[in-house]
């Protein structure tokens, strides 16, 4: 067991909190092979990335625009084969007040929402999307946002993430991070940063004492 003391937590949506993989890597997949694009290579590239990004780095001038990523996000939000509750989260969400959590994403703002509905729960008070910030992960504005969002020190919040990108940018922005293995493998996640590393949230337990208290079950 390993205890940690924090102030409050930051967390990554896709992948994170909502298990999106089938959904995203299908919807990749099928771009990717519309433009005669190796969807293999794309999508080893493609989590913690913003949409924008990816269609700048891997497909024609013509698609390098914010309509098109938002075309592209509207189309994943609807498919929700494969989309469900990463085990535990909401379980560990409704164990936080409003004021101790936020969720920082690569998504926009209304494809955050839509998946949070569709695994159950409620609109987040606190929300830091593709939008909120300049540059996106691995870049730590997103973090440093959610933890000023949370009234915090940076180095007061644990931030759960499950991509490379995210890892380094919660270490970045000098949270303790947790790395969760539903999308990269532990080597890679411990490679980029994350002091601890966890399946899913069946591992984790939340108790309040002068702040919060993460006990992971590792």
């Amino acid at each position: 067991m390993v205890d940690i003391t924090a102030q409050g937590i930051l967390f990554d949506m896709d992948g994170t909190l909502v298990n999106t993989i089938a959904c995203v890597e299908r919807g990749w997949t099928d771009l990717a092979n519309e433009h005669s694009i190796d969807a293999q290579a794309l999508l080893n590239t493609v989590h913690g990335h913003p949409t924008y990004d990816v269609l700048r780095a891997w497909f024609p001038p013509h698609m390098h625009t914010r309509q098109y990523a938002q075309s592209f996000e509207h189309k994943l939000m609807h498919d929700t084969r494969g989309v469900f509750a990463v085990p535990g989260a909401l379980r560990v969400l409704s164990m936080l007040k409003d004021s101790e959590w936020a969720i920082v994403t690569a998504a926009t703002e209304d494809l955050a929402l839509t998946r949070m509905q569709q695994i159950g729960l409620d609109a987040p008070k606190k929300l830091v999307a593709d939008t909120s910030v300049k540059k996106g992960k691995p870049d730590p504005e997103g973090y440093e946002v959610g933890a000023r969002l949370l009234g915090i020190s940076p180095k007061d919040a644990v931030v759960f993430e499950d991509s490379v990108n995210g890892v380094v940018a919660g270490c970045a922005a000098g949270c303790t991070v947790v790395g969760v293995l539903t999308s990269t493998h532990e080597d890679k996640l411990r490679e980029a940063g994350a002091k601890y590393v966890i399946k899913d949230f069946t591992q984790v337990q939340i108790s309040h004492a002068n702040g919060l208290v993460i006990t992971l079950d590792i």
